[in-house]
């Protein structure tokens, strides 16, 4: 199902059932009164929910490392869709997931009854709801029962106030990484982001990418042109990939085009505008690679160069250097400073949009990302291939945590029937 037609179900349907749900819970909340202290020995049992996203659940890596080191003796179950089912499934921090079909409406009607039904018989001590405009999301929330529900806010919260028993300030100006940590700081503990990931490559996976008999240079660059359908205005474009290519290919070097099934039109058209001297060193993988598979090819390359979209994650949680495309984002939100990444960015009057509106002010001429030179690219990589760095990142500072009179830290919202301490 496109992503779109997700987000206008969800606003038509799902927004006005929460206000009703929203309302329930703000009422059973103060008749049943339950405990909602948070004793890490008495945690047995924690959801991580964020539907979409392989990006967003890569940089929620450092949540759930972070949910592990605080409450060790307690399963950890994460709610996605299936589309991410091998993510999850090397995310060592993970015990157990529930997965939603989202393939069509009746699927997805049937898989979340069944998601629903699964959560509500787990007897559930906290609940992470990393979705941040999904009304939907809150309400599945809502539904399992969960004694302590943790989740994001922006402009208001007045309507979630009920649906979750604490609220934290989603500022799309901090790291995503950040932002997500900010979940466990509003159970009172003192965390801090780390590394993205682990992605656990497993010996399958590499010999499941050799059985495709595909002809691998021993060094090979991953070229990444694509975007999701959330917003393809983050592609570069595809003229600057070629003209880039062409370059690597002329210095030696092998390039390896990646894409999902539904992108390997678009990566076919791109290897088609090569001239026959550059096809002659371009794999396209596109379309032919299973999502463990790609991690093995990923895990492999010598660099990868990617627009701001999940294989970029990807590639950045495996510990290979990274060329990084931004436009429509911005690198720190979305970003990771790292001396083995290189994020090439030009920020432009509208830029960053993506975290802002439905519809892109350029209308698809993303002039943010037509701005960045192939030649950028290309001496980018060039360098990340001789050093194996660039010149040390950006330091970034460390976020400070500031507190109210109850120790709860500024931007946590709590419902009324929640005590403070």
């Amino acid at each position: 199902m496109d992503t779109r037609v997700k987000i206008l179900f969800d606003r038509a349907v799902a927004v006005p059932l929460a206000w009703g749900v929203n309302l329930g819970a703000r009422f059973l909340g103060a008749v049943l009164d339950r405990d909602h202290s948070v004793v890490p020995s008495e945690v047995q049992t924690i959801v991580v929910s964020k539907l979409l996203g392989m990006g967003s659940i890569i940089q929620c890596t450092s949540l759930l490392n972070s949910l592990r080191t605080l409450f060790p003796h307690a399963q950890i179950v994460f709610v996605t869709t299936r589309a991410n089912r091998a993510l999850i499934e090397r995310l060592p921090s993970v015990d157990d997931a529930i997965y939603v079909d989202d393939k069509n409406f009746g699927k997805l009607a049937t898989s979340t009854a069944e998601m629903v039904a699964s959560l509500m018989k787990r007897k559930i001590d906290l609940y992470f709801d990393l979705e941040v405009y999904s009304a939907g999301a809150s309400i599945v929330a809502a539904a399992s029962l969960a004694r302590n529900r943790y989740g994001f806010y922006r402009r208001s919260a007045r309507w979630k106030r009920g649906i979750y028993t604490h609220l934290v300030y989603f500022n799309a100006r901090m790291p995503i990484a950040s932002i997500y940590v900010q979940l466990a700081r509003a159970i009172g503990k003192e965390v801090e982001p780390g590394p993205l990931g682990p992605i656990v490559v497993k010996d399958e996976d590499r010999a499941a990418l050799r059985a495709k008999g595909l002809p691998l240079a021993e060094r090979y660059i991953v070229v990444n042109p694509n975007a999701s359908d959330l917003l393809l205005e983050r592609r570069w474009p595809r003229g600057h990939f070629a003209r880039a290519i062409e370059d690597l290919v002329a210095q030696g070097e092998q390039i390896v085009l990646v894409g999902a099934p539904n992108e390997a039109p678009y990566v076919r058209e791109l290897y088609d505008t090569l001239s026959p001297a550059a096809r002659a060193g371009v794999l396209d993988t596109s379309g032919k690679l299973t999502l463990y598979e790609l991690f093995a090819l990923i895990d492999g390359g010598a660099c990868t160069i990617t627009n701001d979209t999940g294989p970029m994650h990807v590639s950045i949680a495996l510990g290979r250097p990274t060329v990084c495309l931004f436009g429509p984002g911005h690198p720190d939100h979305y970003g990771v400073h790292r001396d083995d990444v290189v994020v090439l960015y030009r920020p432009v009057a509208c830029s960053p949009c993506v975290y802002e509106i439905d519809e892109p002010p350029c209308a698809g001429n993303n002039v943010c990302m037509q701005m960045i030179e192939p030649r950028e690219v290309v001496e980018a990589t060039t360098r990340l291939l001789r050093d194996g760095r660039m010149s040390d990142p950006p330091s970034r500072r460390k976020l400070p945590i500031f507190t109210d009179d109850g120790g709860r830290p500024l931007g946590v919202v709590t419902r009324d029937s929640v005590p403070l301490d």
